[in-house]
């Protein structure tokens, strides 16, 4: 759902109806999904043409301002473009590599102790990603030159039906391919944190340094962007299977590293529970305890260096068919902290027998039945599924931790 001041977002908008449908649909299966047409970093749309609006691929790839936009296109239309090729950076191994290298100078120097220790290990760390930057671009560019090197024929419909806009047959595909984006991704903003700090960016000096981390991102996006004259922009990765495929190499590399929410968590009989995957970019951490506007307010503060798509995600603990209002006061304060794209988990479970509605997550036996067959649909990253087992064991268990943005975790947080 688009959602625009002046359009739909309030009573006395020509379509603000429509938003009440929305609601209702998302309330009863989850979707639509929110896209905030007046973000900030979408300055420049056309509220004329709705192909400058918002248009997103998959779960949350954005396509961002066009620097090959043809003339007398808007630099800002959406339509007709795509995520060409993502490259993520792993940004756990690199913080671990950082400490290491610190505390071994450390222990070589014979001090007792390193005055301002974070700040030495954060810019080392903030070394060794600038590098990594400049390595996940090559690997970006020389993936998007492999791709335009096939003919049209790799893509006969796409190409003869221009559902990619720009196409020009004497040029090749690169006339279309060129107005895409070039995902540059990362993961484990979390972890990384924890790594160096021992704290997230769920703290106030976390965000402080997650604020740094995310400014260089963009930074050197706009860098390349700019030399390259290709769209390459700053991507949040999901990371379906790359959250479990991640942590197991980092395991595999660091034998020996513990580290409490880094690599196991701890429950709250202090029992250590494996911890099989990274979280999402710079999601905070799907067991934190917080409220759905907590946690809006701690994404919001970082959605705005990403260009090339972010998603931010609540859970709600129960259905909602009987309150609209009160998902449309969450989706209402998600498009005022500036998030470009919402969406809400609700549980859709019923039962296999008689189809019931099953309100209670925690039930499993149907209240009106007694079947203890229950059907539990629910959203792995973008995806809606009734069984969880088709992704990795990693992916398996993020979805397992996830807590209710209104209760408890069910892990220490301190």
């Amino acid at each position: 759902f688009q959602y625009m001041k002046g359009v739909n977002a309030e009573p006395g908008d020509p379509n603000y109806d429509l938003k009440r449908l929305a609601l209702k649909s998302t309330s009863m299966r989850i979707y639509p999904n929110y896209c905030n047409v007046d973000w900030s970093v979408n300055a420049g749309y056309d509220k004329n043409d709705p192909t400058t609006y918002v248009s997103t691929m998959g779960c949350r790839t954005y396509n961002g301002a066009d620097i090959n936009a043809d003339p007398g296109v808007n630099p800002q239309r959406k339509d007709g473009r795509g995520n060409i090729c993502p490259v993520t950076v792993i940004l756990p191994t690199l913080a671990l590599l950082a400490k290491q290298k610190v505390d071994k100078k450390w222990e070589k120097s014979g001090a007792e102790y390193i005055a301002n220790y974070n700040e030495v290990i954060f810019e080392e760390f903030m070394t060794i990603l600038d590098k990594k930057i400049g390595e996940a671009k090559d690997t970006l560019i020389e993936r998007f030159n492999h791709i335009a090197s096939q003919s049209a024929a790799s893509g006969k419909f796409m190409y003869e039906n221009c559902t990619m806009s720009g196409y020009k047959k004497e040029e090749g595909i690169i006339s279309a391919l060129k107005h895409g984006t070039l995902a540059l991704g990362q993961l484990g903003l979390a972890e990384t944190l924890q790594i160096m700090f021992h704290f997230d960016h769920t703290t106030q000096k976390g965000m402080e340094y997650a604020k740094q981390i995310e400014q260089l991102f963009k930074t050197r996006c706009a860098e390349f962007k700019q030399k390259y004259k290709l769209n390459i922009g700053v991507y949040y990765t999901p990371a379906e299977s790359l959250c479990k495929t991640a942590m197991v190499n980092f395991k595999r590399l660091n034998p020996g590293f513990e580290q409490e929410f880094v690599t196991y968590l701890r429950d709250k009989d202090g029992n250590k529970i494996d911890k099989l995957y990274f979280t999402n970019s710079m999601h905070v951490p799907v067991w934190y305890e917080c409220n759905a506007f907590e946690k809006i307010d701690i994404e919001s503060q970082l959605t705005g260096y990403s260009n090339a798509g972010c998603i931010t995600y609540v859970e709600l603990d129960s259905t909602c068919y009987n309150n609209i209002d009160a998902i449309e006061k969450i989706v209402d304060y998600a498009m005022e902290k500036d998030i470009p794209y919402f969406a809400l988990n609700i549980p859709l479970n019923r039962c296999a027998n008689c189809g019931e509605p099953i309100y209670d997550e925690e039930l499993d036996k149907c209240p009106k039945c007694g079947c203890d067959k229950i059907i539990r649909l629910g959203r792995i990253t973008g995806y809606l599924s009734t069984t969880i087992e088709h992704f990795n064991k990693g992916k398996q268990k993020e979805f397992k931790d996830r807590i209710d943005h209104i209760g408890k975790s069910i892990y220490k947080c301190d």
